[in-house]
């Protein structure tokens, strides 16, 4: 785990205020677009700032280019997320504190990426400001970031793009917890404000409930993503069809668990539902 105590001061620990900008709201079917962070110490503000805007490999929504202005040219040749996420782990380290506004929905998209590369999915703890917003702040209309920005009379604008609403966080980050006079990183755990990057509470409980053909399914891709065996599956989707896949990995998202893997046919990556692959051979 990180170094980083309960009882560790503030001003002691590097945090890392981080935003992503996706081409839509699920994160198995959906892509980053935009991911950033600003490392910072708190008694000294901005330290090194990451940004780099992503090529989802698929379009983007006019809808969705609408809300955050990031368009297909913008991010056509960019890198793709294999080649960036794995710069960002570099850049926010093991014992830095990760913070985010509605941390949840950032951090699912970067658990199903790192786990749709392979990699290990970091320990680092995570702060939550839309947590802490609703803890000092009840009297807000609402907790978007952008009004809580507004409430707390600071620098606005360049919402929604990654580094800009990086920036807002860490700026709420410590103003907020200056005004709830905070010093310790206790003082966020006890709130509610706190948790672990790699903490998926439903991820046991969704495996234990599927039902005994899907939990022997997943025991057969375990084996073959291990062995790297490329393997024969019926799939159950719109249509029934037969495919041949390389399994690359296992995912949980919201409540359902996915196979990650290259399918021959298709000659690209493609996400399927555990509970709707019929058969699986090698």
């Amino acid at each position: 785990m990180p170094k980083v105590t309960y009882n560790s001061n503030l001003n002691d620990i590097t945090f890392v205020a981080f935003d992503v900008e996706t081409t839509g709201l699920s994160p198995v079917a959906n892509r980053l677009v935009e991911l950033s962070g600003v490392k910072f110490s708190y008694d000294n503000g901005k330290v090194e700032t990451f940004s780099e805007l992503i090529d989802p490999e698929m379009p983007i929504p006019r809808e969705v280019t609408n809300i955050h202005g990031i368009t297909d040219r913008m991010v056509r040749g960019k890198p793709n997320a294999a080649a960036v996420i794995p710069k960002f782990l570099s850049f926010i380290g093991a014992d830095s504190v990760l913070i985010a506004h509605n941390a949840p929905f950032d951090l699912e998209f970067m658990r199903v990426n790192i786990a749709r590369l392979g990699l290990v999915c970091p320990e680092n703890y995570v702060v939550d400001t839309l947590v802490l917003s609703r803890e000092v702040l009840p009297e807000a209309p609402r907790h978007q970031l952008k009004t809580v920005v507004e409430m707390l009379e600071l620098p606005s604008g360049g919402y929604h793009r990654a580094l800009a609403d990086s920036e807002h966080v860490k700026e709420v980050f410590r103003l907020l917890t200056a005004r709830s006079h905070f010093p310790c990183f206790e003082n966020l755990c006890a709130i509610g404000a706190v948790t672990t990057f790699n903490f998926d509470q439903f991820a046991e409980q969704v495996a234990d409930a599927l039902p005994e053909a899907a939990k022997k399914t997943m025991e057969k891709i375990q084996k073959a993503i291990d062995s790297k065996l490329v393997v024969e599956i019926t799939y159950n989707g719109a249509v029934v069809s037969r495919r041949k896949v390389q399994p690359i990995s296992l995912i949980h998202s919201r409540g359902q668990i996915y196979l990650t893997a290259f399918c021959k046919m298709a000659r690209a990556e493609r996400t399927f539902r555990i509970d709707r692959i019929d058969r699986i051979e090698a």
